[in-house]
């Protein structure tokens, strides 16, 4: 009997048990293969206990197979068949004819038989799986609903056949979509994009290390926390005509010797003609020449392009007072009129080309270019209520002064920045403002102002104490340290807490322990071997520090008593080479008397070489070279004077997260035997005598001579 297969369903078929004799598997064999085609997964029942005789199984119709006859599979009850007429009466006939069949005589088919009476049956060696569903069938095989297992019954003595139990279950689709798909390709694709992936994630890791900056250091201009060096050109070496004076020849053949010291920016004090230079100085003819003793353009130009291929920057000084009267008129000197500039006031209303051949005759030939820049910008004449308009307003104002002009055109010869001397006599102009924005805008932002403290200390108003703030890049400021410590105390403090440390964006500090205006730091402290101890306290301090030439090594002023008119310029005597730079060459060539006679040997300290040290320490260093740190938008210096007593001097620069550095100091004439230890513990010398470099010391006990000094890196 043929079983019509539904398309969605997988049907099982299970049979009774497991035949042990040769015929049985003989009849698994030879089944239908129809009933093979509908059970595509059979299912195992064990073969029933050895105890047992298999009789009913031999002699039963369904072993016709054994002839060669196939066993019909007999379709199992449906709810078709059970929902016809007295098709429930039919199978409720069934089930009670199997019932009695089974209650007359105990079957090992019977679950509950095999599981309490053969302990031994192979039931219980199988899987657990198959025993369950061993049982299962079991309990069911004797149901025969249909007439065909009816017509066997009778002629079995009324027994009801083994027949199988066929289950239906759903069969899956075999034309899902994915199964079409190209996986060999998927699977390579997927893996060469995992690598891409993946290499690109380590170029990117690699290109963000590799393009970290190694220091997490504050940004800096390059005169921000470098090294200055103050020169009067006439004083610091004589090369070109040999007559005693130095000049820009002279200048040029030593930064060699400059560069080695760690000098970042060359400041020359006074180039400009003047009446019995150097003697007088001051007294300058105008703001545009070089003076004639100093050299030619063509030396000055020489001079520019072997700084800047240095890497390093020149800061020319220009003396506005008494020099300029006004800085809203043209310049008029208050001692010596300027004949050009006299001139052209004079001719202000003839045209360009009169003007011009009246004044060249008394006119020096290179001050020709700045006179016709000047007459450039006269503009034509204007009727009465234009050209008043014009002058009451200092902003507009169309004629170009002195500085401007000179500003432009140093500006053009390759300087990097200006000292304003004097500027402190201008601030209360109501057109100071307007003319320092002026000039910072021809300036630029890479060039530099420098003024000094006296002019924002001058400034009364607002508006001119602003335009210093935030126009001028430096502010100098003059260390006294003649007066010990505690003053010395007082003077940096009063800076650090001062105007200039209220917000980031005002000027930097521009120390200077000595200049051309002021005696030598050798010749007023009371121990004569200190000059490079108080040079490395200004290099200790936040800004930008300013060695004036000679202070490295700590020459003398000039005791000269033949030229008692010329105390004023005892300071600038000239510079000491012998030992210097390791070059014989001195000031002057031999025979050659100087202007002023040479700086006398200086005194010998444990501190000679030191300023280099400090230098290149102070470059590298951020604790140090930095002005303050900002803190919860607050500007802090980060610098502490944490002891000065007893002429010992103790400072303190630190930084978040990098070590501290502390300068210690002996200023006195006593050797000082101190304990420290309550400020810090120890650490190790960076810059100092040799006998004591980059050996370790503690504060506990201080052992420092005269003069000495030296800075520590406290250990974390």
């Amino acid at each position: 009997m043929n079983i019509q297969k539904p398309e969605g369903l997988l049907s099982v078929v299970l049979p009774t048990e497991l035949a042990s004799s040769p015929s049985s598997r003989q009849l698994i064999i030879n089944q239908d293969q129809q009933d093979e085609e509908a059970s595509d997964c059979p299912l195992l029942t064990p073969s029933p206990p050895a105890t047992q005789t298999n009789n009913g199984l031999e002699s039963s119709a369904i072993f016709v197979s054994l002839e060669g006859n196939p066993v019909e599979s007999i379709s199992p009850p449906t709810l078709e068949n059970i929902n016809k007429e007295d098709g429930l009466n039919e199978f409720m006939n069934i089930v009670n004819s199997s019932s009695r069949t089974l209650n007359d005589e105990p079957s090992s088919r019977d679950p509950m038989v095999e599981s309490t009476t053969s302990g031994s049956s192979s039931d219980t060696n199988g899987p657990v799986c198959a025993q369950l569903l061993t049982q299962l069938n079991t309990a069911y095989q004797h149901l025969a609903p249909d007439a065909q297992a009816l017509f066997y019954n009778q002629e079995n003595g009324g027994k009801p056949p083994l027949v199988g139990i066929q289950l239906v279950v759903p069969k899956p689709s075999k034309d899902y979509r994915f199964m079409k798909w190209n996986w060999p390709l998927i699977r390579k694709t997927c893996f060469w994009s995992l690598m891409s992936v993946l290499a690109g994630c380590a170029a990117l890791v690699i290109g963000v290390i590799s393009t970290m900056p190694r220091k997490c250091d504050p940004p800096v201009q390059w005169w921000q926390g470098s090294v200055f060096y103050e020169i009067f050109p006439a004083s610091f070496q004589d090369w070109s005509k040999g007559d005693g004076i130095g000049d820009l020849r002279g200048i040029t053949m030593r930064l060699d010797y400059l560069k080695q010291l760690g000098v970042r920016g060359i400041r020359l004090n006074s180039i400009f003609p003047a009446a019995h230079y150097p003697e007088y100085y001051s007294n300058i003819d105008n703001l545009t020449d070089i003076n004639k003793d100093l050299g030619t353009l063509d030396d000055f130009a020489t001079l520019v392009r072997e700084i800047h291929r240095r890497n390093m920057s020149l800061i020319l000084d220009l003396p506005l007072y008494p020099f300029i009267k006004t800085i809203y008129n043209e310049t008029v000197s208050s001692e010596k009129p300027n004949k050009t500039d006299k001139a052209v006031r004079e001719r202000r209303d003839v045209t360009d080309s009169v003007i011009l051949q009246e004044v060249v005759s008394t006119t020096p030939p290179a001050s020709l270019q700045a006179i016709q820049k000047v007459l450039s910008s006269i503009p034509p004449p204007l009727d009465g209520v234009q050209h008043e308009a014009l002058t009451s307003n200092d902003a507009d104002n169309i004629s170009e002064n002195s500085v401007t002009t000179a500003i432009k055109i140093w500006l053009e010869r390759g300087v990097d920045g200006f000292y304003l001397k004097g500027l402190e006599y201008y601030v209360g102009e109501e057109s100071f403002a307007s003319s320092l924005k002026h000039w910072k805008s021809i300036l630029g932002s890479q060039r530099i102002f420098i003024c000094h403290m006296d002019a924002l200390n001058a400034a009364r108003t607002v508006t001119a104490k602003n335009s210093i703030l935030m126009k001028v890049d430096l502010v100098d400021i003059t260390l006294r340290v003649t007066n010990g410590t505690k003053d010395i105390k007082k003077q940096i403090e009063d800076v650090t807490n001062g105007l200039l440390f209220e917000k980031p964006g005002y000027p930097w500090v521009h120390w200077s322990i000595g200049g051309v205006e002021f005696k030598r730091v050798a010749s007023t402290i009371s121990v004569k071997n200190a000059t490079l101890a108080t040079t490395l306290l200004g290099m200790m301090l936040p800004g930008t520090p300013s060695i004036f030439y000679g202070d490295e090594i700590g020459i003398l002023d000039c005791e000269c008593e033949d030229h008692k008119d010329l105390a004023h310029v005892h300071n600038l005597a000239p510079m000491y080479w012998e030992e210097v730079g390791g070059s014989e060459i001195k000031f002057a060539s031999i025979g050659v008397t100087p202007w002023l006679p040479e700086a006398v040997k200086p005194l010998q300290t444990s501190l000679f070489g030191t300023i280099a040290e400090m230098a290149s320490l102070r470059s590298e260093t951020t604790p140090i070279y930095v002005k303050a740190v900002l803190k919860e938008n607050q500007v802090l210096a980060n610098c502490d004077i944490r002891y000065a007593e007893d002429e010992m001097i103790v400072i303190e620069r630190w930084y978040p997260r990098r070590n501290t550095y502390v300068f210690l100091a002996n200023l006195g004439n006593k050797m000082q035997t101190k304990d420290l230890s309550f400020l810090y513990y120890g650490g190790h010398v960076v810059v100092g005598p040799s006998y004591r470099l980059n050996k370790d010391v503690y504060f506990k006990q201080l052992i420092i001579p005269p003069g000495e000094a030296f800075i520590i890196k406290l250990d974390k």
